[in-house]
């Protein structure tokens, strides 16, 4: 029996036959190339959506919302979903998740009780190793020889990130803590984590639970930058790194240190080190 034969039905079969897919017993990874707009979707199971772009205004349970790109949005089983018309055609990834295998995961952690579970956040930054699990689970699917358990393992490792880094009712927020160098290390952790992904002051402030005019203060003080500054330094860092192995094109190079596109990247770089992107790879 297909488990996510629900969730396929509301696709529009011009769509859902360009959509590649991957499905196990847990998790169901789809590629489509354009958003479903216009029509109101629900999912019995968690569902994940990684742009590449920004997606289109969306009603979620009747509220209309906003996305940015570079950060994974997800809606909790049961949610309504109505996207509205006029989104980029761009290939995105759709990742749906089992609610009991969440609950599953969730216990083995000692999260709490997870018969409840819900994520309490809709957009969310992401770590890389995130991305590589998923992206460990595409090829695991597409090899002519896959192996199920081998799938189900790299399931567990996805649900285990998605858990660690996304906001739930079973996490509750750090208590703010009346030394400040407590928090500036908390944020740089963050920042650590997260500098792929397109985060703000105010995810971090959300994150260490402190207002954003006396963390950006407190911030600087201690570290000498601000915390913006911060971020760019340690993708350029992150980007030097990644032109030296030279594994990457310049773009991807990009897309992995959190940049919005290869233009930014490029004259930053060349702002910080003097250097164009092309130019360090070749002088390396």
């Amino acid at each position: 029996m297909d488990k996510y034969l629900g969730f396929k039905k509301q696709i529009p079969e011009n769509i859902m036959e360009n959509v590649e897919k991957c499905l196990s017993n847990e998790i169901a990874l789809f590629k489509p190339n354009t958003f479903i707009t216009g029509k109101l979707m629900y999912s019995e199971d968690f569902h994940l959506i990684i742009p590449s772009v920004a997606p289109p205004d969306t009603y979620v349970n009747n509220k209309l919302q906003s996305f940015s790109s570079k950060k994974i949005v997800i809606f909790n089983q049961g949610d309504t979903i109505l996207c509205t018309e006029g989104g980029v055609k761009k290939q995105y990834l759709s990742l749906l998740i089992k609610p009991e295998f969440i609950n599953k995961i969730a216990e083995e952690m000692e999260l709490g009780n997870p018969g409840a579970i819900r994520f309490e956040k809709l957009q969310n930054p992401y770590s890389r190793e995130l991305i590589q699990a998923i992206n460990a689970f595409d090829r695991e699917a597409a090899r002519g020889d896959s192996f199920p358990l081998m799938l189900d393992c790299i399931a567990v490792q996805i649900v285990t990130f998605i858990l660690r880094e996304f906001k739930t009712n079973l996490k509750k927020a750090p208590i703010n803590s009346p030394d400040m160098d407590i928090n500036i290390k908390l944020s740089v952790e963050y920042i650590h984590t997260y500098y792929n992904s397109n985060i703000t002051i105010t995810d971090i402030c959300e994150e260490i639970n402190v207002s954003p005019f006396h963390f950006i203060r407190s911030f600087k003080e201690k570290m000498g930058i601000s915390p913006h500054q911060y971020l760019i330094q340690l993708r350029i860092q992150k980007a030097k790194e990644l032109l030296k192995c030279r594994s990457y094109s310049i773009s991807e190079v990009a897309m992995l240190c959190g940049f919005v596109n290869l233009s930014h990247f490029s004259s930053t770089f060349k702002d910080i080190t003097g250097y164009s992107p092309n130019r360090y790879k070749k002088s390396i």
